[in-house]
């Protein structure tokens, strides 16, 4: 792990001289291959400080011009199809969660410039109006609490403002807990989120409700995915818990769009042969993963790896990783 970090920034060091020194065409020269980009939240001015997988409306705008331009910019449908420019980057593109703030920056500037994209819901809707990250995000950062007990076990805060536990985060903890253990963390700050400026924060937890998700699926540029219930890890969560999520969220999807869901995008891209197969066999044709777990897998036409847009580098940085299809 330390290792690909050092190399992560030695990449990106190198790209920066590069630029500098006038010859970052070379790394910006277009190539042959097929990406499908997977984005998380779209907010006003790029904040990371509640989460650090958001970027600005302004840089989406940039991004989905420049693209626009000089790749082939394509539906998920025709990329599973394979329906490729050659001799330039092929690239489709996602959105996992189903933030509010997709609906009220990202699909404006699709339409605006022409572009599918594939959203990937999670339907928490009729257990809490947020996902669980997205609250331990905001309240770890707001709340003046210097440890909190979750399990029986002692969480205190640190300078990054995140709870901690032997090594370990409370977030990255809770990635692994069902989601009737899980929202007693909803119980732990409950008055910490009282008296939040929720309405002035929407942009980093509200999702989107059953009519702007329909209106999406109604629209002939998107798509509707599924995306599970409630984020929860699917592998380290009991098998039938995680079966009922992969479920409910298709029925439920199809009960708001009144069509057919079979698209399933993993929770943090993790995943395994049993879910996979489980998947199938409930009517899901498409797996959307982030990477995959062996090569045999990528041999599977039915399940695709996506490429994760990085909100903490420059655009000429993001291109010239997307055109090489690795940050490293």
């Amino acid at each position: 792990m330390l290792w690909m970090r050092i190399k992560y920034r030695l990449g990106l060091l190198y790209k920066t001289v590069l630029f500098k020194l006038g010859f970052g065409k070379l790394l910006l020269k277009d190539r042959y291959g097929e990406r499908i980009l997977i984005y998380h939240g779209i907010d006003a001015v790029g904040e990371t400080k509640y989460n650090s997988r958001f970027i600005s409306k302004v840089f989406f705008e940039e991004f989905i011009k420049h693209i626009t331009t000089h790749y082939n910019v394509i539906s998920l449908d025709d990329f599973y199809q394979k329906k490729f420019k050659k001799d330039t980057l092929n690239i489709a593109l996602t959105f996992d969660d189903g933030y509010l703030n997709n609906y009220k920056y990202a699909v404006p500037i699709l339409e605006k410039y022409k572009v599918p994209a594939s959203f990937y819901i999670t339907t928490i809707h009729e257990k809490a109006p947020y996902l669980w990250a997205d609250f331990l995000d905001l309240v770890s950062y707001h709340t003046e609490k210097k440890e909190v007990i979750l399990e029986q076990n002692r969480y205190q805060k640190n300078d990054k403002k995140e709870f901690i536990w032997n090594g370990t985060s409370m977030k990255n903890s809770a990635k692994s807990l069902p989601y009737d253990v899980l929202k007693t963390i909803y119980e732990v700050f409950k008055d910490d989120w009282k008296v939040l400026p929720t309405e002035d924060l929407e942009d980093y937890w509200k999702l989107m409700n059953a009519e702007q998700i329909k209106e999406i699926a109604n629209n002939p540029l998107f798509t509707i995915g599924a995306h599970g219930e409630t984020h929860a890890n699917l592998v380290d969560i009991p098998l039938s818990a995680a079966k009922k999520e992969i479920l409910n969220s298709k029925k439920q999807l199809e009960t708001i769009c009144e069509q057919p869901i079979t698209e399933f995008a993993f929770p943090f891209g993790y995943y395994n042969q049993e879910l996979a197969d489980y998947c199938t066999e409930v009517g899901y044709d498409r797996l959307l993963l982030v990477d995959y777990n062996t090569k045999k897998d990528a041999q599977n036409e039915t399940w695709q790896n996506r490429f994760v847009m990085n909100p903490y580098i420059s655009m000429e940085q993001q291109l010239a990783c997307l055109l090489k299809g690795s940050y490293f």
